[in-house]
């Protein structure tokens, strides 16, 4: 990275305002703002109706300094039409009633952040199930032994559910159903021989006129497959 930090500009269209910063790092990590009064978002989520543009890359004290410069002339000019609530780097302090963490002395309160949170899942269902999807996903990622088990226990514990979400899975994606089937069914002939045998002929005694069709069916492909491959060949 030839560069240690940038500012940026985040344009609002929807509510027609701007929020300016500053960055350490690269403009492609996920970083997108720090902003307290801006409405928040990933780098995966972003709202179509934000934009974001560079307006300089460079070193740490050029871009702290040239920050500093852009949001004192915003300030002189037009700081109505910006979420930015500050013009120095580093901000001073914000303790007590000054700081946005403090709610009339509420905000260490459980009771009250227990609140706060349901509330916020009330009003924000959609960006709760992705954060919470999302997580999950990672977990997955970097637990995958641990992801396996928990799996396994809660379809020992839920075997109704676990049919029901099956049954869903299978009607909305029939292909790929279809292909994980048979790859677990050949593992498990792999790992099991002589239990698919045995099940295998089990399964004949008691379907003798399926088995009888199902050999039909698999002789005939065979013989269809035989003939384009001699047709083939004499052609050749």
């Amino acid at each position: 990275m030839d560069y240690e930090a940038f500012v940026y500009l985040w344009f609002d269209s929807k509510n027609r305002m701007f929020y300016l910063g500053f960055h350490k790092g690269h403009e492609d990590d996920n970083y997108t703002h720090s902003s307290t009064i801006m409405e928040s978002f990933s780098k995966k989520n972003i709202p179509q109706y934000m934009r974001r543009r560079i307006l300089a890359r460079g070193s740490y004290d050029d871009m702290t300094a040239l920050e500093v410069s852009l949001l004192k002339n915003r300030k002189e000019k037009c700081w109505d039409r910006y979420y930015n609530v500050i013009a120095i780097f580093p901000p001073p302090p914000r303790l007590g009633e000054d700081s946005n963490l403090y709610v009339h002395g509420r905000s260490s309160d459980p009771e009250y952040n227990r609140e706060r949170m349901k509330r916020y899942r009330e009003n924000n269902p959609e960006k709760v199930r992705e954060s919470s999807r999302e997580s999950s996903r990672k977990w997955r990622e970097n637990n995958p032994e641990k992801a396996r088990e928990r799996a396994q226990k809660w379809r020992e514990n839920n075997p109704e559910k676990a049919r029901e979400n099956w049954r869903r899975y299978r009607e909305k994606n029939p292909e790929k159903s279809r292909e994980s089937e048979r790859e677990r069914a050949q593992k498990y002939r792999e790992n099991n021989p002589e239990k698919a045998r045995e099940s295998s002929r089990k399964w004949r005694e008691n379907n003798p006129e399926k088995a009888r069709e199902k050999s039909r069916k698999h002789y005939a492909k065979k013989k269809l497959e035989k003939s384009l491959q001699t047709d083939s060949n004499s052609i050749v």
